[in-house]
């Protein structure tokens, strides 16, 4: 189907789902990803909106200088500026908890259920980034880690079981889509950048 074609296609659409059609073209510029798999391991009725109609988002995406991709497999729909623009500028924090969350998922997936998500809790992320990376000398504050896991819950790559994230003992779900935003290459460029900010810390100590 030409670009053309794929428009005529969106401006004849009955009005309910032309409206959902733009709900969630702006869900996913503003979320980044999508997720099939719901908070009940339900089915999400926006995933097969967008999977359905996968052909007109691609060509409404690019058209506007985007991409969008699927992944069957772990049930993960995302889309991509071409130019690498749009993107979201993030603090240390938030940096190295999503380091420490990719690899929590890596570590605890395959003991997972059919699921693809992981839990985990805010005291284990919080462990991680202390005492496994050493890269804080004393915990985030409660504010810190809450205003960092807002950030992330709100691009889809964690929720929350339990009532607030400033709470250690919180429970937390990983989602899939923490594998795309943090790839194998960009993991090992975090820990080497981590690293080297150590090494100089620890030289400027002594």
């Amino acid at each position: 189907m030409s670009l053309e074609d794929s428009l005529i296609s969106i401006s004849n659409m009955p009005d309910k789902e032309k409206a959902e059609f733009a709900r969630l073209a702006n869900y996913l510029m503003s979320s980044t990803y999508l997720l099939r798999d719901n908070e009940q391991h339900m089915v999400s009725k926006d995933y097969l909106f967008v999977e359905h109609r996968f052909e007109l988002f691609d060509d409404y995406f690019s058209m506007i200088g985007w991409r969008i991709y699927k992944d069957k497999q772990y049930g993960v729909i995302r889309i991509e500026n071409v130019d690498g623009m749009n993107k979201i500028k993030l603090d240390k924090l938030t940096t190295v908890v999503i380091l420490a969350m990719r690899i929590i998922y890596e570590e605890k997936r395959i003991q997972a259920s059919s699921s693809n998500d992981v839990c985990t809790t805010v005291a284990e992320v919080v462990g991680k980034i202390v005492n496994d990376f050493s890269i804080y000398k004393k915990k985030p504050t409660q504010l810190e880690l809450k205003d960092t896991f807002r950030i992330l819950e709100g691009h889809n790559l964690i929720y929350r079981l339990d009532e607030s994230y400033a709470d250690y003992e919180c429970r937390l779900v990983i989602l899939p889509s923490i594998l795309f935003a943090v790839s194998n290459e960009k993991c090992r460029s975090i820990c080497e950048t981590l690293t080297l900010e150590k090494e100089n810390a620890n030289e400027e100590s002594e």
